[in-house]
């Protein structure tokens, strides 16, 4: 008799459950706004980055040093994942992936950001557990999307990430429609 009723009050309780379409993005967002919102400490401000930057920006304590925060790089960018946040650039990879262009690079005159510096945002992807690929092989999309061949699948179906081969993009965090995908800063600047 108790099952037919927990049966019963499940049901009861499941058909009062509603999601809106904006609960839903909000569910599935917050992750990747906590981590966005995590910070250093500032003992490490001059050592590591504290906010994503353009792709080819010096190391922090330089970029620090050059940027003086005209914002020609932000109105530069063609996919407007620039913008200005206490006086440096700062790169949100929300809505549109860093696909490398250079127009950051190519409209700064202070010189905080060098041709010369390799394409990295400093940002990696952290894949979640609750990712779909874990669980069977029929969810993919991050690994096919990389252009870098940086994210894969091992046979356990657990995922891995090259960080050597990762330039940030954020390509894998965009094609994940279930939002298991966040980006962090990477612990040390190149």
């Amino acid at each position: 008799m108790g099952d037919s009723r927990d049966a019963s009050n499940y049901r009861s309780w499941m058909s009062s459950r509603t999601v809106s379409r904006r609960g839903l993005f909000r569910g599935l967002l917050s992750p990747a706004k906590k981590a966005v919102e995590q910070t250093t400490s500032p003992e490490q401000t001059l050592l590591f980055r504290q906010f994503s930057r353009p792709p080819q920006a010096l190391a922090e304590p330089l970029f620090i040093q050059k940027c003086d925060g005209c914002g020609r790089c932000a109105q530069a960018c063609p996919v407007g994942i620039l913008s200005i946040h206490d006086g440096r650039p700062t790169l949100a990879i929300e809505y549109a992936e860093c696909d490398a262009c250079g127009a950051c690079t190519s409209s700064c005159e202070s010189g905080a950001l060098d041709a010369s510096v390799v394409m990295d945002t400093g940002l990696r992807p952290v894949i979640l557990p609750q990712c779909l690929g874990r669980i069977d092989d029929l969810c993919r999309m991050c690994e096919i999307a990389c252009p870098r061949t940086a994210i894969f699948f091992n046979q356990q179906n657990q995922p891995a990430v090259d960080s050597a081969k990762c330039n940030g993009c954020g390509k894998c965090k965009l094609v994940c429609y279930h939002g298991d995908i966040i980006l962090s800063l990477k612990h040390h600047d190149s």
